[in-house]
């Protein structure tokens, strides 16, 4: 029976910020000042955030799921593969997501075509291979132009899939990485190559390009409503017209749960972390408190038509992300969800049966939630809340999606 599958995200937030960080700060991005760093509080912030992981696995989680970010408190990851590289050696059996490297941030790409490569078989096969575009703060950090950067990144994307196919050494004319020799060693262990994951916003580009390569789309919007529904339905007709097949692994989402044993007591706990996260760690990314430092001309799209429906859709007497006051207005955007097993597993149901994806990635640690609470909330998700929705959710597909079997075992097919 095939079930919905649940991974972890970590995005290892640094939780040691002074208390009037956000009466006197900007941003925590891009121009957070790194003088914030305490060094010998930070002393085992990685190790700490690492075995987290390796929790996660001992619970049964599919995957585990890291990603790339640069100056910034909300993710210190600048090479999510470092920290792949330390999960391979201590993990067996979970899947280990990247999502993703930035490509146009990258040199040359086969630099992360042969890192991937590496931690396939030092993963023994494990590896989802994850590539992002890049957000604004990125942009801005590398000081990349973004429309530049979009072409940039296919090609780029074209080259690594190309490299770990097609036997070497062949030449790339290509208008971005023009290369005489593209011989890559080592190759990946899985074949034809690691499934490949695609992260974006509503862009219909983005959508359209990742359908037409056949790799899988996820969502990376903070809100999930009619937008998140309307995402599926743009991307399972980019999938149909480019002659896909559509089903519940082609997509996913993201979102933040903290589980306690009652509503009262999962927000007492989770308070400090989930606020810590909303007015530091999210501070200044897309349009936070008026501020719109890392969104322009090209992000999130280079065509002139997203460019005005984002326009369009940021309206400023609205609150955004950042700006939420109150449990009431953050549980309407279904990005956070905090309460009981019964609560967070009614609220993920109705997710599921709505949207029919199969694939949630979870961030069970955000800002400075500590350890101990981290760990509750994670084995009461995987205790009390995922069995049933895997159940259900797998009957759910066999009734909606009657050739799921099929669709899976075709060539390119990844679950």
């Amino acid at each position: 029976m095939h079930q919905v599958h649940f991974y972890c995200w970590h995005f290892m937030a640094y939780p040691y910020l002074p208390a009037d960080f956000d009466d006197k700060y900007e941003s925590g991005w891009v121009t957070v000042p790194n003088s914030l760093w305490d060094h010998e509080r930070a002393d085992t912030l990685y190790q700490g955030y690492i075995d987290q992981l390796v929790y996660a696995e001992e619970l049964g989680f599919d995957g585990l799921v890291l990603n790339e970010h640069h100056q910034n408190i909300y993710g210190l990851m600048p090479s999510p593969n470092l920290i792949a590289a330390a999960l391979t050696q201590r993990t067996e059996r979970a899947k280990l997501v990247i999502l993703g490297n930035i490509l146009p941030l990258h040199l040359n790409p086969l630099r992360v075509a042969e890192e991937y490569a590496m931690l396939d078989n030092m993963s023994d096969g494990r590896l989802i291979a994850g590539f992002a575009i890049g957000g604004g703060p990125e942009a801005f950090n590398y000081d990349v132009p973004q429309p530049q950067a979009r072409r940039q990144f296919w090609e780029a994307v074209d080259l690594v899939a190309r490299s770990w196919v097609e036997d070497g050494p062949f030449r790339h004319e290509g208008r971005y990485y023009p290369l005489r020799y593209v011989n890559l060693w080592p190759r990946p262990r899985q074949k034809p190559h690691p499934p490949i994951w695609i992260p974006g916003a509503l862009s219909l580009e983005t959508m359209d390009e990742v359908a037409k390569r056949g790799y899988d789309f996820f969502l990376s919007s903070r809100r999930h409503d009619t937008a998140t529904q309307m995402a599926v339905e743009r991307f399972a007709d980019r999938v149909e017209a480019h002659g896909g097949a559509f089903h519940p692994y082609r997509m996913g989402i993201l979102l933040s749960v903290y589980v306690g044993e009652s509503d009262e007591q999962a927000r007492a706990e989770s308070r400090e972390g989930v606020w810590y996260f909303l007015r530091n760690c999210v501070k200044g990314h897309l349009r936070s408190r008026g501020r719109n430092l890392t969104f322009g001309p090209g992000v999130p799209s280079a065509s002139v038509t997203s460019w005005e429906t984002y326009l369009e859709r940021a309206d400023p007497t609205t609150n955004n992300f950042g700006d939420v006051e109150t449990w009431e207005e953050l549980d309407s955007w279904s990005s956070v969800i905090v309460g009981s097993p019964e609560t967070v597993r009614n609220r993920l149901w109705r997710m599921i049966e709505s949207f029919k994806l199969g694939t949630i990635l979870i961030q069970f640690h955000f800002g400075n939630l500590p350890d101990d609470l981290t760990r509750k909330s994670m084995k009461l998700f995987a205790t009390e809340v995922a069995p049933k929705l895997r159940s259900d959710s797998g009957a759910l597909f066999a009734e909606e999606f009657p050739a799921l079997g099929e669709m899976l075992t075709r060539p390119g097919a990844a679950a």
